[in-house]
């Protein structure tokens, strides 16, 4: 009778603090689960932070990681389209499809720029649909997709609710403070004129009320060629362009041709939250990109 009572002891007690299996695409996303989910979630993300989100192979030991979640989140408007589908659905998991409970598309709830008019096409290179998936980088916006984060939490584990809400609450409040403190940052630094590689930094850009001028690229997505370089570097040399602002995940090569061709100084930051070196969470990767814009731009 003693062991029976022990056994049942046992199971209820590994039930009453089995945790949520939350796998994200990308660190950032697995960020803010952590933030919300905290002792409620174990989260894992897909990629390391130090990839360019867009171009990865969906890797077989993905698909299993997959089928044993409760929640898949990812960061949507199409930035996951060549491979977190097939994960989706080589994966057998039911309630991680969409239309499932476990399914957590984190940017539909967020208010997207640069939305194209129009058919999109592969012509147009790395254009989406849904507007740029670079949300991340803009801490209001950011926010956003963390409503449905909360959202698809609660819907999966509803007994919960208030204290994922609790959670809620904090992390606006986090996130105020860190916008606070890059708006400190750049204070007195709206007049800096920035050229971008590619269109990465869209939403920082609006939330801290900063004017860039255009991108390296041509095309979204596609090497400029040689000529395009020389164009845009001429002219950022005419236009007194103070930073380009690149990630580590664009060609280095084409960066340093632009810079030999037009003096302009590049200031290269990470994407994303990485797992081992530079930005460990959120603060330090705005802080870090805030600090090398003034840093570099020299003003």
């Amino acid at each position: 009778m003693k062991i029976l009572l022990l056994i049942l002891i046992l199971t209820y007690s590994t039930f009453s603090i089995a945790k949520l299996k939350v796998i994200t695409t990308t660190t950032d996303i697995a960020w803010l689960v952590e933030k919300i989910g905290s002792d409620k979630v174990v989260v894992e993300s897909l990629l390391e932070g130090n990839e360019d989100p867009h171009y990865v192979d969906a890797m077989p030991h993905w698909i299993s990681k997959v089928s044993k979640a409760d929640i898949f989140c990812y960061v949507g408007m199409d930035l996951e389209v060549g491979w977190a589908p097939k994960i989706l659905a080589r994966s057998g998991n039911s309630n991680v499809q969409l239309g499932g409970n476990g399914h957590c598309n984190a940017g539909s709830s967020v208010s997207a720029l640069e939305i194209p008019k129009g058919k999109v096409n592969r012509s147009m290179g790395d254009v989406h649909a849904g507007g740029n998936p670079h949300y991340h980088l803009g801490p209001s916006y950011f926010l956003q997709a963390a409503h449905t984060v909360f959202s698809v939490l609660t819907q999966v584990d509803s007994k919960n609710t208030q204290y994922y809400l609790k959670n809620l609450e904090l992390l606006e409040s986090e996130i105020k403070t860190i916008k606070e403190k890059v708006k400190k940052i750049l204070e007195g630094k709206s007049n800096i004129k920035i050229l971008s590689y590619h269109k990465e930094f869209s939403y920082f850009f609006k939330d801290f009320n900063l004017q860039p001028i255009g991108e390296i690229e041509e095309t979204p997505g596609v090497p400029p060629s040689a000529g395009r370089i020389a164009r845009v570097s001429l002219n950022a040399r005419k236009l007194k362009i103070n930073l380009a602002l690149a990630t580590t995940t664009n060609p280095k090569k084409l960066l340093n041709k632009f810079n030999e061709i037009s003096g302009v100084p590049i200031a290269v930051v990470p994407l994303s939250i990485q797992k081992s070196r530079g930005p460990s969470n959120y603060e330090q990767l705005l802080l870090n990109l805030a600090n090398k814009i003034v840093e570099i731009s020299k003003i």
